[in-house]
């Protein structure tokens, strides 16, 4: 039994008459009967009554066209829903994302993505970066959000705008800075500092730029994440080192002052990765592109 023996047979059923059926499909009327004998002898049941004037229906093949019916809307459902994933209007994007970065740099992108693609599931997949270079290697994303550098050999890459990292310092800490917006890191040595946890790249570029400046910070806090150590600093309780986007995103407000740091590490270079060779979807290249077009 296939698909064109239960179309030609679901015909016949609703036309009750050999020649006008074999007409409309472009057949001949022997080749139509030669169809349907053979589906009634795969199935063992008479589905007509070829008695009688016009044809009729057996109470098995009633009961086979009710169900047959069913059955061909179900694939004809199934097949326009593979249509749709085939031409990129359904699907599901897999996007590897730091936790901050999630709150600040895709909102916009996932609902121009759901505008244009209604139909497919964004899942935010957040980890640090050091996690999502590797599963992206293992293609467990569509395209992940990391910092470089990348192994580029298994890793296909494209760049983003860069974070531009300040230093955020409570208002009522400001006094023992100088009057500038920018200042050396030198000039913080005073100042007791939030910072991240050892393993995280964010408290590396802190140490690096506390080295260069020739100090031993005051740790006043150790926090899981970015978020975390801007609610500190906006509390009052030290100064923290974070991507001035994030910050302009949260709201600098009256609580907190952003200075640039001169003479130190003061950006970091964000890349968009995808496996080398693994399938692209439509909307997956809209979304890069959007992210792109923000550089």
């Amino acid at each position: 039994m296939n698909t064109r023996q239960l179309r030609y047979a679901i015909m016949l059923y609703e036309n009750r008459n050999f020649s006008a059926v074999a007409e409309k499909i472009g057949i001949t009327q022997p080749a139509l009967s030669k169809q349907i004998l053979n589906l009634e002898t795969e199935l063992g049941v008479k589905l007509f009554d070829r008695t009688t004037t016009p044809l009729s229906v057996t109470s098995a093949g009633e009961h086979f066209f009710r169900e047959a019916k069913s059955l061909l809307y179900k694939e004809d459902k199934l097949l326009h829903s593979m249509e749709e994933y085939r031409s990129g209007k359904r699907g599901s994007l897999n996007i590897g994302i730091s936790p901050f970065r999630s709150m600040y740099l895709v909102p916009e992108i996932i609902k121009k993505v759901k505008n244009e693609y209604p139909d497919v599931a964004v899942v935010l997949h957040e980890a640090s970066s050091d996690i999502l270079r590797k599963e992206s290697a293992e293609g467990k994303y569509d395209f992940a959000i990391v910092n470089l550098p990348v192994d580029e050999s298994v890793l296909d890459v494209t760049p983003i705008e860069a974070d531009e990292l300040v230093l955020a310092v409570p208002k009522e800490m400001c006094a023992i800075l100088p009057e500038t917006s920018k200042i050396e890191f030198a000039d913080c040595k005073e100042l007791p500092f939030i910072v991240v946890g050892q393993t995280q790249e964010m408290r590396q570029l802190f140490e690096k730029s506390c080295a260069a400046a020739d100090f031993e910070p005051k740790i006043a806090m150790e926090v899981v994440g970015i978020s975390t150590a801007w609610a500190m600093c906006r509390a009052g309780i030290g100064a923290t080192l974070l991507p001035r986007q994030f910050a302009e995103y949260m709201g600098v407000g009256n609580e907190v002052e952003l200075f640039t740091l001169k003479n130190t590490v003061r950006s970091r270079q964000p890349v968009i990765v995808t496996r080398k060779g693994m399938y692209v979807s439509d909307f997956a290249k809209y979304a890069i592109k959007l992210l792109t077009d923000k550089k």
